[in-house]
C-alpha cells in the first residue's frame, strides 16, 4: 500500500526539525494525540537544560506559500486552531513552517502576532484565518531572536492571567452587624484594659524599643486573651514595619515582618474565635501576595538593566522565572478575592476592613511594573478591582463608625495609580472630607498630598520611606534571587550589602580632590563574580583608591577599609590634602569623566603601593660608619 504524499512530506519535516534542534543541542519530544501540540522542547545551554520550554505547531510543505517579495510563507490555520494557539495557550507556543523541499525552517509566534490577533478578532465568524511566518525567523540562524521572543511572549502571557482576573462590586454586609457586639465589645474592654493604645503612641513616637517591651508583656502573659494577644501582634508588625523603615532596612526585610505577623496570628487563632480566624486567613493570604510581588519586582529590576545590556540568555531565563511567578501572584490575588467574597455571608465582615486593605501596597507595585512594562490593560484590571475592595472596605467602616478604618480606605485608593485624575484618586479625595474625626481626616488628606509630592520628585520632611533608589532596586533584585540580606551569616548577604553599601563613594571621595576610585580586577573569587554579573553590582569586589597627585594606591575588599589603611599611611601625612566643597556629591558623570583623566592608570597593574619606612634616627657622633637606608617590605596590600 502507497503511503499519501502527506505523511511523507510530514515525515520529513518531523525529521528536519529533530535535525536543526539537535544541532543546537536542544531536547525535542512528541506530544501525542494533543490538540495543536505536536512537540515540547526543551532549551539546553552547554548541555544543561535552562528550564525553558516551549510548544511546536509543525506545518510541513514541499511548496510553501511564499509571498511575492519572498519576505514570508503563509499558513492556513482553522479558525478554532488559531484561536486556541494564539489566546488559549497557557505557555508559549510557535507555528514552525517546514520547507522539506530547500530543507529550510521558519518559525512565527501566534500569541504575539498583532496581525493574527486582529484577524482572529474582526474575523471570527470565518472558517480559517492565515498565519504569515517570516522568512528572516529562519532557524538556526534566528535562535537568539527565538529566545528573545520567547521571554516576550511569556511576559504577555502573565500580564493576560491578570486581564482575565475578576472585578466585581463587593457588598458590604452590614445587616450583620448586630449579631456581633459582644465581640467588638470584648475587643474594647480588654484593649483599654491593658493599655495596647499606649503602645501604638510609643511607636507613633518612634520608641520602638519601649513598644517592644510592652507588647512583648501582653504576648508572654497567661492572663492575656486570645483577643488582647491578637490586637498585640497587630501593634508589633507596625512597631517593627516602622522600626525597620527607620533604621533603613530594605523593603524586602519589611516585607518579612508582615509575613511573621501573618504567621502569628494563624498561630494564635487556631482554635478561633471565629471572626478572628478568618481576620488571620485574609491577613496572611495579603503578606504572600505581598512577598510573591517583591519577588516579582525584583526580578522585573534584574531583567531590565540585563536588557538593557542585551544579554539575551540572562533576560529570557529571567523572563522565564518572572512568568512563573506571575502566574502564582494571580493565583495568589484570586483566592484574596474569594475570601473577600466569602466574608459577605458570615457574621463578621466588620472586623475584616483592615485586613482587606493589606493587599494594596503590594497591588499598588504590581500595578506600576505592569505600567512600566507597557500592559495598561492589565494594570487597570488589577487597579479596577482593588479599588472595589477599598470601596467596601470604606463601607463598612462608616456603617460602624470606625474612621480610622475608612481613613485607612481612603489612603489606600490614592495609592492606585500615579495619575492624579484617575477614578480611584478622585473618590479618595472626595471621601476624605467625609470623615468626622478631625485627626484621622487630616492624617488621610496629608497622605493623599505627599503622594501629589512625591509623583512630582519631591523630597518630604521626615518621611519615614525615603531610601536611595540605587539601594532600593538592588537590595529587591537580591532578595528576588533568594538572598537574605539580613542573614549575618550568609556570605552572599554579605558581599551584596558591601557591593551597595559602596555604590556611592561620597564619604571618601570628599576627602580630598585628588583621590579616584574604581573597582579591583582582583575579586573573591569565581562564585561571588557570578553573582555579581547577575546582580549587574560590580561593587561586590574590592575597591582600589588611588592618589593621582602622589601616585599612591590601596585595595582591600570594602571601601572604607580600603581607605582607613590609605589615610592612616598616606593622607594623614600629606601637606597637599585639599577637601572637595562642602555638599559635594559623587555622581556616574563625574566617575566616567575622571576615568578618562586616569585612562593611563587604569591601563596598568594598579598594585597597591610599597609604602617606603622613614630613615633611621642619624648614628652616635663616635660612629663613623654610615647606615644604609632600610625599606620596609610591608605593603599595603589585599587582605
Amino acid at each position: 500500500m502507497q503511503r499519501p504524499e502527506q505523511h511523507i512530506t510530514d515525515s520529513k519535516g518531523k525529521a528536519l526539525l529533530r535535525e536543526v534542534f539537535a544541532g543546537l543541542g536542544w531536547a525535542v519530544n512528541p506530544t501525542e494525540e494533543d490538540y495543536g501540540r505536536d512537540f515540547e522542547v526543551e532549551i539546553f545551554r552547554d548541555g544543561k537544560s535552562t528550564g525553558m520550554t516551549f510548544d511546536v505547531q509543525l506545518k510541513s510543505s514541499g511548496e510553501p506559500k511564499y509571498s511575492a517579495g519572498g519576505d514570508f510563507a503563509s499558513v492556513s490555520l482553522e479558525m478554532p486552531n488559531a484561536r486556541y494557539l494564539a489566546l488559549e495557550m497557557r505557555q508559549p507556543i510557535l507555528v514552525i513552517q517546514a520547507d522539506v523541499a530547500k530543507g529550510r525552517l521558519f518559525w512565527a509566534a501566534p500569541q504575539i502576532d498583532g496581525r493574527l490577533l486582529a484577524n482572529i478578532k474582526n474575523e471570527s465568524d470565518a472558517e480559517s484565518v492565515t498565519n504569515r511566518i517570516p522568512v528572516d525567523n529562519e532557524l538556526p540562524g534566528s535562535v537568539e531572536q527565538l529566545i528573545t521572543t520567547l521571554g516576550i511572549i511569556h511576559t504577555v502571557l502573565s500580564a493576560r492571567w491578570m486581564t482575565n482576573i475578576e472585578t466585581r462590586t463587593f457588598v458590604a454586609a452590614t445587616s450583620s452587624i448586630e449579631d456581633s457586639d459582644d465581640l467588638s465589645q470584648s475587643l474594647r474592654d480588654k484593649s483599654d484594659a491593658l493599655d495596647l493604645m499606649r503602645l501604638q503612641k510609643l511607636t507613633a513616637e518612634n520608641r520602638f524599643e519601649e513598644a517592644r517591651t510592652g507588647i512583648f508583656a501582653v504576648l508572654s502573659s497567661p492572663q492575656s486573651s486570645v483577643e488582647s494577644k491578637f490586637f498585640a501582634i497587630q501593634v508589633e508588625e507596625k512597631n517593627e514595619r516602622l522600626a525597620a523603615a527607620a533604621a533603613g532596612l530594605s523593603a524586602a526585610d519589611q516585607g518579612k515582618i508582615f509575613g511573621r505577623a501573618a504567621e502569628k496570628m494563624q498561630e494564635l487563632t487556631r482554635k478561633g474565635p471565629p471572626a478572628l480566624k478568618y481576620f488571620a486567613l485574609v491577613f496572611r493570604t495579603a503578606a504572600d501576595f505581598h512577598g510573591l510581588v517583591r519577588t516579582d519586582w525584583g526580578l522585573y529590576l534584574n531583567w531590565k538593566i540585563h536588557h538593557a545590556q542585551n544579554d539575551f540568555w540572562w533576560t529570557a531565563e529571567l523572563r522565564t522565572e518572572r512568568a512563573e511567578i506571575a502566574r502564582h501572584l494571580t493565583l495568589k490575588y484570586r483566592q484574596f478575592l474569594r475570601l473577600v467574597r466569602f466574608s459577605e455571608r458570615t457574621t463578621f465582615q466588620y472586623v475584616l476592613p483592615v485586613a482587606f486593605l493589606r493587599i494594596v501596597d503590594g497591588a499598588a507595585t504590581l500595578i506600576n511594573r505592569l505600567e512600566f512594562e507597557g500592559f495598561p490593560e492589565a494594570a487597570s484590571h488589577i487597579r479596577d478591582s482593588v479599588f472595589e475592595i477599598c470601596k467596601v472596605s470604606a463601607a463598612i467602616a462608616f456603617s460602624v463608625g470606625d474612621e480610622d478604618s475608612l481613613a485607612r480606605a481612603v489612603m489606600s485608593a490614592g495609592l492606585l495609580s500615579r495619575d492624579r485624575q484617575a477614578a480611584c484618586v478622585l473618590w479618595a479625595f472626595n471621601e476624605v472630607e467625609k470623615i468626622q474625626n478631625e485627626t484621622a481626616r487630616e492624617l488621610a488628606r496629608q497622605s493623599l498630598e505627599d503622594q501629589v509630592h512625591r509623583l512630582n520628585g519631591e523630597e518630604l520632611p521626615d518621611d519615614r520611606y525615603k531610601a536611595p533608589v540605587e539601594r532600593q532596586i538592588y537590595e529587591n533584585m537580591a532578595a528576588a534571587h533568594g538572598i537574605d540580606l539580613s542573614d549575618p551569616d550568609d556570605p552572599f548577604a554579605e558581599m551584596v550589602q558591601v557591593g551597595i553599601n559602596d555604590l556611592d563613594p561620597t564619604r571618601v571621595l570628599k576627602e580630598c580632590e585628588h583621590l579616584f576610585v574604581t573597582i579591583s580586577r582582583r575579586g573573591p573569587g569565581l562564585i561571588f563574580y557570578l553573582v555579581a554579573q547577575q546582580l549587574k553590582l560590580p561593587t561586590m569586589g574590592n575597591k582600589i583608591i588611588h592618589c593621582a597627585l602622589h601616585d599612591y594606591t590601596g585595595e582591600e575588599w570594602t571601601l572604607d577599609d580600603t581607605f582607613k589603611r590609605f589615610q592612616e599611611r598616606f593622607c594623614s601625612k600629606c601637606p597637599d590634602k585639599t577637601p572637595r566643597p562642602i555638599g559635594w556629591q559623587y555622581t556616574p558623570e563625574w566617575q566616567e569623566s575622571e576615568n578618562q583623566k586616569n585612562k593611563a592608570f587604569l591601563a596598568t597593574p594598579m598594585y597597591p603601593t610599597r609604602a617606603p619606612m622613614p630613615p633611621p634616627p642619624p648614628p652616635p657622633p663616635h660612629i663613623w660608619e654610615s647606615t644604609a637606608e632600610v625599606e620596609s617590605t610591608e605593603t599595603l596590600g589585599t587582605s
